[in-house]
């Protein structure tokens, strides 16, 4: 009686553990990462390591990489989108990329002036230059009305006597006035 207890028992419990080596093997070959994958993992871009990247191995290297790994769609969004630790970095960067990349970023910077001016103003050339000067970045060409208008505001309402100079550039670009 035993024996025919134990055959009706062991039976669903060994099939019950089968199953269960079964899904700890699947699981586990699941965990198994591919070769490509503890890189990757180790390659996120932030704003953090890409500042330190820069101060290490200078903007050229750092332009090259981003190239290479084709990471400026994810700089273009963060800078475009506003985020301040991002924005900082553009100056650096700006200068060693090509002129297509240039246009970019000049692009994301534009984009980013209504969402924070301080931060893109700050990022501006003082002296309004060609590649990252007021009157380049705040022009509203291309841009819709709507965009114009938050920019206007948002620059009226900084007030900071070191961001003088881009603040006034920038209005005479989003108000359509030319100057020397």
């Amino acid at each position: 009686m035993r024996a025919a207890l134990f055959a009706r028992l062991a039976r669903p419990w060994g099939l019950a553990c089968v199953a269960c080596l079964v899904m700890a093997i699947v699981a586990r070959a699941g965990a198994v990462t591919p070769p490509f994958g503890p890189t990757e993992a180790a390659r996120t871009l932030t704003a953090r390591t890409l500042a330190r990247q820069i101060q290490q191995d200078g903007p050229q290297k750092v332009v090259q990489t981003l190239t290479q790994d084709k990471e400026w769609p994810r700089v273009h969004r963060a800078v475009a989108t506003g985020w301040q630790n991002w924005i900082v970095l553009v100056p650096d960067l700006m200068p060693a990329t090509d002129p297509a990349t240039a246009r970019s970023l000049q692009n994301a910077l534009r984009q980013a002036l209504p969402r924070n001016p301080r931060a893109v103003l700050a990022a501006l050339d003082p002296k309004n230059g060609t590649l990252r000067g007021g009157r380049t970045i705040c022009t509203p060409a291309g841009m819709p009305a709507s965009w114009r208008r938050r920019s206007i505001r948002a620059v009226e309402a900084l007030h900071d006597i070191h961001l003088t100079d881009q603040s006034a550039d920038c209005l005479d670009a989003l108000n359509g006035k030319t100057g020397s």
